[in-house]
């Protein structure tokens, strides 16, 4: 009995499970949303500071009902995600447009770079700027055996969200006023005014000021130069002298000017403010003129260079000296400074060099290397431009004719030599001296010679003692003659060495017969002479 009703009772079984229907395999979904954010941790900003604001854009998702993980990741995407930072009702500017930052998936992804520029005026305080998000995602991804696959749809969706930014509380600074006396081709002050803007002191502040122009230097030359200012509290104004050179070559405008302010702030950090610029015009380049120039320049013999200098403006200068440079060895000037004294626009004053001429410089025109050096309003010194006039230096002067008068001298004798000298040139000479100067056979006991005076045209004869040897032999030859003179203005010059011409010849003597005749000769008419006398009385 029991053996039979074991294999009923499985029958039973199978007909009731036989007899449920199967059902059909469910549709399966994720459903979710993005949960989007925007943050900038590096958000603080000083008044007058235009800058990057960097933004993060964060995806935390957010899931309903969960699946497969590709399925999760496309209802919590953000996809083709647009950003634009708004002004909203603060005084800050955002300069970036609407910024395509593309799908965002779960996490955070920027920095997206978002210029904004903090106006000068600016409270210090924290600004909320509204942010304006756009993006689609799909909320719900149905999935299963009963769909042909995966089925989704998007929506767009818009936001608003904010972002903090920090305005703090800085030194901040400006330039009130520049000026300068400093002219072209000169140096002078420069004075810089420069007001703290901020809302706190800064310590320890030093000013740096430098150009990017070369033709703006600062102290002795430098590209740049610095003002300690110590403390300098919030709306105080605080003035840097500098000393400035514009270049020679400098025009007459606005040059441009860069400063910065480096301080300690109240925390103990040493900061740098944004850079400041500003520009300084330089003043008009005080000039000069020769005019009237004149010289006497002779090789081989001291002269002048005479002038006047104007000052042709515009400014008055003090102490001014003419300083004149040769830049040739054979034309020195005998002093090199010549004092002008007070010089206004317009007005002149004389000058006169003495040069040295050397004998072996060359007759030709020579350009002068001179400027002026002066004390300007400031009692600055300054030095102008070079003025270079041309001189002409003319050939030695032939200044006398020496012409001898009897130079034909015999063997074994004493003679005088004359000579003739006339003066050629159109200027008086004075204390005429000249020297023989002899070689054998020729030889002097009296060898000077000297006139008082010779005026232009004028002749003397001047005597010379000359001795030919017994072993002279007849022949042509000279004799030197050197002559110094002094000129007009008191300067001594040599005129010149002149050869004389010689002529030796034998000496002609009479025979004893004829002497002897001659001495009889004499006797008689002696006698003849007293007889006479005697019978007369």
């Amino acid at each position: 009995m029991t053996t039979f009703r074991a294999p009923l009772g499985l029958v039973l079984l199978l007909v009731v499970v036989a007899a449920v229907p199967v059902p059909i395999t469910a549709i399966e979904n994720v459903t979710g949303s993005p949960d989007v954010s925007v943050q900038s941790p590096d958000n603080a900003f000083v008044p007058g500071q235009e800058a990057s604001l960097p933004v993060y854009v964060s995806n935390e998702g957010s899931l309903q009902s969960s699946g497969p993980a590709e399925y999760v990741a496309r209802v919590t995407t953000a996809r083709a995600l647009t950003l634009q930072v708004r002004s909203g009702d603060t005084p800050i500017e955002v300069n970036t447009a609407r910024y395509p930052v593309g799908n965002v998936p779960e996490g955070t992804t920027g920095p997206i770079p978002v210029s904004i520029t903090v106006p000068e005026d600016t409270p210090p305080g924290t600004y909320r700027l509204p942010v304006r998000v756009r993006y689609s995602y799909a909320p719900k991804v149905e999935y299963g055996s009963g769909t042909d696959g995966p089925e989704y749809r998007y929506v767009d969706l818009a936001r608003t969200l904010s972002l903090s930014v920090v305005v703090e509380d800085r030194p901040q600074f400006q330039v009130v006023n520049v000026s300068s006396t400093a002219r072209v081709g000169s140096y002078g002050p420069l004075s810089m005014t420069v007001r703290n803007t901020g809302t706190e002191a800064a310590r320890d502040a030093t000013l740096q000021l430098s150009s990017p122009d070369d033709e703006v230097t600062f102290g002795t030359g430098a590209a740049k130069s610095e003002a300690y200012s110590g403390v300098w509290g919030p709306g105080e104004n605080r003035t840097f002298q500098f000393r400035t050179r514009f270049a020679p070559d400098a025009q007459q405008r606005e040059y441009p000017l860069r400063a910065s302010v480096s301080y300690t702030d109240p925390d103990g950090i040493q900061r740098t403010s944004p850079p400041l610029t500003a520009g300084v015009t330089p003043r008009e380049e005080v000039t000069f003129a020769v005019e009237n120039l004149t010289s006497t320049l002779y090789v081989g013999e001291p002269g002048t260079i005479s002038g006047s200098v104007r000052n042709t403006g515009p400014a008055p200068v003090d102490n001014a000296v003419l300083v004149y440079r040769s830049s040739n060895p054979n034309v020195v000037p005998v002093d090199t400074e010549s004092a002008l004294g007070r010089l206004g626009p317009g007005e002149r004053s004389d000058f006169t060099f003495e040069v040295d001429v050397a004998a072996d410089a060359t007759a030709t025109d020579r350009q002068l290397n001179l400027s002026v050096r002066y004390r300007d309003a400031q009692n600055n010194r300054q030095v102008s431009d070079e003025l270079e006039p041309t001189v002409p230096v003319l050939p030695e002067r032939d200044w006398l004719a020496v012409t001898p008068q009897n130079a034909t001298f015999g063997i074994d004798t004493d003679n005088r030599l004359t000579v003739r000298v006339r003066n050629r040139e159109n200027m008086t000479l004075s204390d005429v001296r000249a020297r023989l100067e002899t070689e054998p056979p020729f030889s002097s006991e009296a060898r000077t010679a000297y006139v008082q005076r010779l005026d232009p045209g004028d002749t003397e004869t001047l005597a010379f003692a000359v001795t030919v040897s017994e072993d002279a032999v007849p022949t042509r030859s000279s004799v030197s003659v050197n002559v110094t003179a002094e000129r007009p203005d008191g300067k001594e010059i040599v005129l010149d060495s002149y050869v004389v011409p010689v002529t030796v010849v034998e000496e002609t003597s009479a025979s004893d017969t004829t002497l002897l005749a001659a001495g009889v000769l004499i006797v008689v008419l002696v006698l003849g002479v007293g007889w006479w006398w005697l019978n007369r009385r």
